[in-house]
């Protein structure tokens, strides 16, 4: 798809670069393009909408990549759509257009959306030239764009601390996202019982298999093997096992206690560090990895290696390389099952993301009979009935139970 069908480009780059920009600089250096879209988009203030804008998202670009990147995708796609289809500023958007701006969102316009996650940037001649592949929305769900109840609840919590910040740097009149939020036909609420996602043994049996098999047929793949039981042995979530601002997983955050109990420390939400206790199955998944790499089979106390390292020496990946990483072992997984005739275990596996390793891991922790306690230990749960409302959830259970034995 060329760029002559989207008459936009990527605003904000990643936090690595964005964190590069002096505080009292409205533009990138480094992406005189951004500057020439934003002063000849046509629109009045859109200078200010970018600059109170980009002051927003340098709030989070710092403490939480993850965070940011959330912040700065949904902020980012209304200020294209304001400026290029409603040809106005967000500071004069009112609930009206915040209702249309939703449909938007449910059914993207085609040339808005790209078929696969593309870098926004791209580095030429010292310069972040954007990529002419990049769109703001994702085709999926036949067209579609947000279809998921928790992804719709993102949108609107993220939009509405915007609209606060506005308003309290006296740019924005007013926060009109509760309102539309509360009269969304799209955003549903959601009562029934609440089950996490997660793969079935079998998928598991088969993605585990997958991965392996990509070893086996191609060194390269070892990591792929090697990120795909971390995730889901270790119960991590994406952003602890990349490299993010102020945290870069080693080697030596693999640790072993004075009993011979092996432990990964990880940097996870709130900014909390905790360890995470290892199987001992697991620690052959380790040593495989680290031979690959021409590493002692075991890591030591001063091992600075990168746990997931990129193709530049001694440098992390990103959450999104972990993410095409999975994704690649997700498909072979699904051409495994349905040469063996398993077509529907083999959809539902399309639908599954990284974090449905995290979900898989402790559901079958669980289902084995771990301690609940030390499942959301090393979930990082800060408490223990969420841990029991999504892999057990006992209420529920106890009134499933006793409806089994009623007549009709």
């Amino acid at each position: 798809m060329s760029n002559k069908n989207f008459p936009g480009i990527p605003l904000f780059d990643s936090a690595k670069h964005f964190n590069q920009i002096p505080r009292n600089a409205t533009f990138p250096d480094q992406s005189p393009a951004v500057e020439d879209f934003v002063l000849n988009v046509g629109v009045d203030d859109a200078i200010d909408d970018y600059r109170y804008t980009k002051d927003f998202l340098c709030s989070y670009s710092k403490k939480s990549r993850d965070t940011y990147d959330k912040f700065r995708g949904d902020a980012e796609r209304l200020l294209l759509w304001a400026w290029l289809i409603k040809k106005r500023s967000i500071a004069t958007l009112r609930r009206r257009d915040l209702e249309e701006y939703m449909d938007f969102v449910a059914k993207p316009d085609p040339l808005w959306q790209s078929q696969h996650i593309e870098k926004r940037f791209i580095d030429s001649h010292g310069r972040r030239q954007p990529n002419p592949n990049w769109r703001p929305f994702r085709l999926v769900g036949a067209g579609m764009g947000r279809l998921n109840t928790k992804s719709w609840q993102g949108l609107f919590s993220n939009l509405s601390v915007l609209f606060n910040y506005l308003m309290a740097e006296d740019y924005a009149p007013g926060n009109h996202i509760p309102i539309v939020k509360k009269n969304c036909p799209y955003l549903r609420q959601e009562t029934g019982i609440n089950t996490a996602r997660r793969l079935s043994e079998l998928q598991w049996e088969y993605l585990l298999s997958a991965a392996k098999a990509m070893a086996d047929g191609d060194a390269e793949h070892e990591r792929t093997l090697f990120v795909v039981a971390t995730l889901k042995s270790l119960k991590l979530r994406i952003s602890e096992l990349s490299e993010r601002p102020n945290w870069l997983p080693v080697m030596s955050h693999f640790h072993r206690d004075h009993e011979g109990n092996w432990w990964f420390r990880t940097y996870g939400k709130g900014s909390k560090e905790r360890d995470v206790s290892i199987s001992n199955e697991y620690i052959q998944f380790l040593q495989r990895y680290r031979l690959y790499r021409g590493l002692s089979p075991l890591p030591s106390k001063d091992s600075s290696e990168p746990v997931i390292e990129s193709r530049v020496k001694n440098r992390g990946i990103g959450s999104r390389q972990l993410r095409n990483i999975v994704e690649w072992a997700l498909q072979e997984g699904c051409h495994a099952l349905i040469q063996d005739g398993f077509d529907v275990e083999a959809s539902e596996l399309r639908a599954a993301t990284t974090h449905w390793l995290r979900h898989t891991g402790a559901s079958m922790e669980v289902a084995a009979g771990r301690n609940l306690a030390h499942v959301q230990a090393d979930l990082g749960h800060g408490s223990i009935r969420t841990t029991d409302e999504l892999y057990v959830d006992s209420d529920n259970m106890e009134r499933a139970s006793s409806a089994k034995d009623q007549g009709v």
